[in-house]
């Protein structure tokens, strides 16, 4: 047992089928620590708020716990100090970036915040925020823009369900023809300007829309971001590109195509629709750069 030390929780009670609140009572009786502290999530982007609050009296001794979806972390994780370690238990409708780095049960992860266990992950940081899971444009954007307008997704969420919304409007995305361009600067200065693309992402992590493979060997434990790219001008190549994402045909694919950046800027066009880690963002441009991070796990 650990003594003087605090065990702060930052709870998103809206995330996948609302059942944040249940693993805190979990926790409760699970963990035998001298204080747990709970903040739950009150609205959108209330994570900034629920960071500043602990970090009032957070001390070196304390922990620091996340329940949510990945957008939770990567909210928590944008205004959390580097040096903060923190663990995370995924509760949301994805958990693509838990799937992928094989996030432990319960007990593990609280057994984890008991012995110090590390595990160093890598994030890129910008000027506004982070890319922990993926930043996408065209069709993957488009799919995450219109399943968080979705009263289906809400209803699917409370039977574990939620990744269904994301198969259905992907395949309903193949009836749009829409085309995004990109111009990519590398950390060498090379410049690639990319045209009329249907699929285009920059991935931290192996998986997206609950468990699509956007890159068989991204990976937030490299220090690289895998862009991943694919022009779609018609409704068969459309449907190539995406059965070539869901059956991992990514390497054999001659649509899709693939280049690794330790560094890079990316130029888009006004109003572009862009996700990052679930959430739609607003950006003329974004420079990322590597950052060490660390989890219990």
């Amino acid at each position: 047992m650990m003594s003087n030390m605090t065990l702060y929780i930052i709870a998103n009670p809206h995330a996948g089928n609302k059942n944040a609140s249940t693993i805190v009572g979990q926790i409760q009786e699970l963990y035998h620590t001298e204080d747990i502290s709970v903040f739950y999530t009150e609205q959108k982007d209330d994570e900034k708020k629920q960071v500043i609050n602990i970090l009032r009296s957070f001390k070196e001794s304390d922990h620091l716990m996340i329940i949510g979806g990945d957008g939770t972390l990567s909210k928590v994780m944008t205004y959390l100090p580097q040096h903060i370690p923190c663990a995370y238990y995924p509760v949301g409708s994805g958990n693509d970036f838990a799937r992928a780095l094989k996030i432990p049960n319960l007990k593990e992860t609280l057994t984890a915040i008991q012995t110090e266990r590390l595990k160093e992950i890598n994030c890129f940081i910008y000027d506004k925020g982070l890319i922990l899971n993926s930043l996408d444009l065209g069709f993957a954007a488009y799919v995450v823009w219109k399943a968080s307008n979705s009263k289906i997704k809400n209803i699917l969420n409370r039977y574990r369900l939620g990744k269904i919304t994301y198969i259905v409007i992907a395949i309903k995305s193949l009836l749009h023809s829409s085309k995004v361009q990109v111009l990519v600067e590398g950390e060498t200065g090379q410049r690639i300007k990319l045209n009329d693309l249907y699929f285009f992402a920059l991935a931290n992590n192996t998986y997206f829309g609950g468990g699509i493979t956007i890159w068989p060997k991204a990976s937030a434990l490299t220090a690289e971001l895998d862009m991943v790219y694919a022009k779609g001008h018609t409704f068969l190549k459309r449907l190539s590109i995406l059965l070539s994402l869901v059956f991992k045909r990514h390497t054999t694919s001659k649509s899709i195509k693939h280049q690794t950046f330790k560094a890079m800027t990316v130029y888009f066009p006004k109003n572009s629709l862009i996700e990052i880690d679930g959430e739609i963002v607003e950006l003329d441009q974004i420079s990322l750069k590597c950052q060490k991070r660390y989890l219990y796990m």
